[in-house]
Order: structure tokens, then sequence, then C-alpha cells
């Protein structure tokens, strides 16, 4: 199968997570502007080989998150002064405290995800894999070999350094 027709054959699910990717606002990108990106990048990028489900989404959640990167630093140089503007991303429905959405900057989330991939390829994995991948933890556990608590116990130290991050204390 081609990875035109994989990308087809799972497009409804790109477009999911491409939607809680982007939360309500998403700034000047569209859930189908970014999955076509995906697209693009995804066939040019890649031989005409076959990948698992998890697999396919795993490229598609790193190619999403290279692209939110991108747009948010090329749209920081575009303005007078280099000012930032933030693209709000939302946390899993489950993740969020109370059915509140936590808004997150991307350009922030990236710098914290490279210190962390730095310090614990693993845990910044996990992170890959869960926030921009939306692999559940069985997934995740199928795809790393790891058994469900270990990935959710990475999960959480991950999520606490992030946050730790985000907020200046770390």
């Amino acid at each position: 199968m081609s990875i035109n027709e994989q990308i087809a054959e799972h497009y409804e699910e790109l477009r999911a997570l491409a939607h809680r990717l982007l939360g309500r606002g998403g700034g000047t990108l569209r859930t189908t502007a970014l999955v076509h990106e995906v697209f693009l990048k995804l066939r040019a990028g890649t031989s005409a080989e076959a990948f698992t489900q998890a697999h396919l989404m795993n490229l598609a959640a790193r190619t999403m998150r290279q692209v939110l990167v991108d747009a948010a630093r090329k749209r920081a140089s575009e303005k007078h002064g280099g000012d930032w503007q933030r693209i709000s991303l939302s946390m899993p429905p489950a993740e969020a405290d109370a059915g509140q959405e936590t808004a997150l900057d991307v350009l922030a989330i990236e710098q914290s995800l490279v210190r962390l991939e730095a310090e614990s390829p693993m845990l910044a994995q996990v992170v890959h894999l869960h926030f921009y991948g939306g692999l559940s933890f069985p997934e995740m556990s199928a795809l790393l070999g790891v058994n469900e608590r270990t990935l959710f116990r990475y999960w959480r130290t991950a999520r606490a350094q992030i946050h730790a991050d985000l907020s200046g204390a770390g």
C-alpha cells in the first residue's frame, strides 16, 4: 500500500489529531491545511514502503509538530520587533482539569521538549507519541514494548518537568 493510500485510509484520524492539536483558536493554520501540509511532507520524505498504523501516526505527529513550530517561528519573525504570536494547543480531554482547556505556546513547548529530549529521550518520546501523536497508552505500549504502567509514570514525570519548565520553575 502506498503512502497516498495509507494517508487516505487514516485521513479522518489525522484530521482529528490536527484538530485536537490546533484547539479551537488555531491561529491562521486550520485543520485541513495542517493535514494537507503533513501529507505533502510525508509523501516527499518517505519511501514507498508500507507502515503500520502506529508508525504512520507517529510520522504524522512528528511532521505536525514540525509544521506547527515552523508556522509559529515564521509568524514570530514577520511581526514587528520579533513579537511572538501565540498558537494555542489543547491538552487531550482526559488531561484537562475539570474540562478546562489548557492553552500552551507552541514555541515554549518545543523548547521544553528539546531540553527534555536531551535529558531523557524516552520521556520525550512518550510526550511526543501521546500529546502530538494522540496514541493511547496501550498503543504506545505495543509500539515501544514497554508496559502501560511504566509509560504512564513516564508521562506523569515528563508532564511535570514540562509544566515546571513552562512556569519558569525548571
